[in-house]
């Protein structure tokens, strides 16, 4: 039988994480076996809105907080959370943001809509740049920043993703024994490498979902230039280590090549 998950990733959304939560409708959470949150260490009540969600009778059984002892960045937070499910055997989890730029019981919805159509299905990616999708609410300097790096991500890698480097998806828990992530980077780029190392694995059966997305109440944490350049050289990295200098798959973004040994706390009722 299949055991799936949620993952939310939280880092300073005082002001949107409870809306996340009170979106999920009755008909997702009963194919939901637990919900885990990793707080990245917030600074402001986003862990106290946690502890109060996971004293409700509606999340209380299936809410799972890990607190981060540091600030591991977005990309240390998913590795946290993928061993996670990994140690744990579930088959399957979902990943979906607390800055509530998505409706998250929308974007469950089309990830369940899929796999019970097709439950061959490896990974599911929901897609800003769907030709269904919504971002009409998102701002337009990013939209247009996406496309760019939409097709750079084409030109130096050689795969054709409409939305290159979104983090929102459904993925199968054991193809993750096949791709090296813990040597991606610990930063917000860490998606962007990711999904590159997933469409490298062969045989993989993948398909898209829309993604309708908006501005976030709680704000972004990117600095969008820097993240842009850093970007552009993780993609000319990738293009060197693999084409010219032959690496291996956990070499070719030069991330995170010491042992990742993060300190947190995992609270459960």
């Amino acid at each position: 039988m299949n055991k799936i998950g949620v993952f939310i990733p939280c880092y300073n959304v005082e002001k949107t994480i409870r809306g996340v939560f009170d979106s999920f409708s009755a008909e997702i959470l009963v194919k939901v076996d637990e919900i885990l949150v990793v707080d990245n260490s917030s600074e402001d009540k986003t862990l106290f809105i946690l502890k109060d969600l996971q004293a409700t009778k509606d999340f209380g059984h299936k809410l799972v907080i890990i607190k981060n002892m540091e600030n591991y960045g977005l990309g240390g937070s998913q590795k946290i959370a993928y061993q996670y499910f990994m140690d744990h055997q579930f088959s399957h989890f979902m990943i979906i943001h607390g800055d509530d730029q998505g409706n998250a019981d929308e974007i469950a919805g089309f990830f369940f809509e899929v796999f019970e159509r097709d439950p061959e299905v490896d990974l599911i990616l929901a897609s800003r740049f769907h030709p269904a999708a919504n971002t009409s609410q998102y701002n337009g300097v990013r939209r247009i920043g996406n496309h760019f790096f939409n097709l750079m991500t084409y030109l130096l890698t050689g795969h054709k993703m409409s939305d290159a480097g979104t983090g929102i998806m459904f993925i199968r828990t054991k193809i993750l024994e096949q791709a090296p992530f813990s040597y991606l980077t610990d930063s917000f780029q860490f998606n962007p490498e990711l999904n590159i190392l997933l469409y490298n694995l062969r045989n993989l059966k993948i398909q898209e979902v829309p993604l309708n997305w908006r501005d976030s109440q709680a704000g972004s944490n990117i600095r969008s230039l820097p993240y842009c350049w850093t970007l552009l050289g993780i993609l000319i990295k990738y293009r060197m280590n693999r084409s010219i200098f032959r690496k291996p798959g956990s070499q070719w973004f030069d991330g995170n090549l010491k042992e990742f040994r993060p300190r947190f706390e995992i609270d459960k009722r």
